[in-house]
């Protein structure tokens, strides 16, 4: 899970975990704080109170200049921790989504019932986190859900809906890139996901569809993809809208 500066928002997706352990207790929790300055991990310890023995805290200490100068290296934590890691698959959860309430226990049934899958992908729920709660919404549809047949996923579905195993990394060497300099013109917004899913894509085969959903996806207006339709003084405008306003607004 990537944090930063959500507060009310994550606390969604954390306590998704815990109604998903209801049916799947073997999961882990890796939670990356982007150097916020309202930071998670004090947030984790209240709502994972009794799981904290499969949480492992990591913080970016990266300034906004820093990003801007160097392009976005979440990849580096990323790999690091999928090198370091004893499990077995792995989802990226965001702050501002929440998983579905059966979508561990499903996932675990779908690796262990299709060994020739090395990654798959699900439906997911849109709703705005701000105005509405995740339980009263229904339905998914929409163009995160059009696809049926295996895939590459890059360019077509979310990270949310994206599933692998560790093996694709480990031994098939599908990683994230580390550095997002080659997009010159705005290095803060290139898709580590599409272009991660486009490794997994070339070297563990086709994305599998499962036939369940994965998570709700948050649409609103504080998404960090709002990055990608500003210029740099836009970008600094906002992440200092977020730090100044984010206990009030999310």
């Amino acid at each position: 899970m990537t944090y930063f500066n959500r507060p009310k928002l994550v606390v969604n997706a954390l306590n998704s975990i815990v109604k998903n352990n209801e049916l799947h207790q073997n999961w882990e929790l890796v939670f990356g704080d982007d150097n916020s300055k309202i930071p998670g991990e004090p947030i984790v310890r209240e709502v994972l109170a009794e799981h904290l023995d499969k949480v492992t805290f990591i913080r970016g200490e990266a300034t906004l200049d820093e990003k801007l100068n160097n392009g976005i290296t979440i990849g580096v934590y990323a790999n690091k921790l999928l090198k370091e890691t004893d499990a077995d698959y792995a989802i990226t959860l965001c702050d501002d989504d929440e998983l579905y309430s059966n979508y561990l226990f499903n996932l675990n049934n779908f690796f262990n019932k299709n060994a020739d899958v090395w990654h798959c992908y699900s439906d997911v729920i849109i709703y705005n986190p701000l105005l509405q709660k995740s339980e009263d919404v229904i339905g998914g549809g929409g163009k995160y859900n059009k696809y049926r047949e295996p895939i590459n996923g890059a360019g077509k579905i979310d990270a949310s809906q994206v599933a692998w195993r560790i093996i694709c990394n480990k031994v098939k060497e599908a990683w994230y890139m580390e550095s997002t300099l080659n997009n010159s013109k705005h290095p803060w917004a290139s898709n580590l996901d599409q272009h991660f899913f486009n490794e997994l894509y070339e070297k563990c085969g086709p994305c599998v569809y499962t036939g369940f959903i994965s998570q709700y996806k948050g649409i609103h207006d504080y998404q960090l993809l709002w990055f990608k339709d500003v210029n740099e003084a836009g970008l600094r405008k906002y992440v200092s809208t977020v730090e100044e306003y984010g206990g009030e607004k999310f």
